[in-house]
């Protein structure tokens, strides 16, 4: 019965996890470790960013080098399937999941 009830309260995040598993069915390789911010990415327009002046992610809006900024303090792996691609990201308790277009614009995003 627990198992059901998570399942149930947790479907979203499943979704995520399938997701990453086509990539990785898919043969992606691993980009390693991203660290370093991107200087040369285009600042957020206020509307990207929430009252406390932090972005927020809007699929078909929010470009890779952003979340790559906003994920700098991150943990996170770059994964790929040759058209799109996307990270796993790590901070204590806190993980997300990104997918993006081949253009660089994000596709999905989901923290749990």
């Amino acid at each position: 019965m627990t198992n059901i009830k998570f399942m149930k309260n947790n479907a979203q995040l499943i979704s995520a996890l399938l997701v990453l598993g086509t990539f990785l069915i898919q043969g992606c390789s691993s980009t390693g470790t991203l660290h370093t911010e991107d200087r040369n990415c285009p600042d957020p327009s206020q509307d990207q960013l929430n009252e406390n002046g932090y972005l927020m992610l809007q699929n078909g809006v929010t470009l890779k080098c952003q979340v790559k900024n906003y994920t700098s303090k991150l943990s996170c792996t770059g994964i790929t399937d040759g058209k799109e691609d996307g990270w796993v990201c790590k901070s204590g308790t806190k993980n997300a999941v990104f997918v993006f277009d081949e253009n660089g614009i994000l596709k999905n995003a989901k923290t749990y």
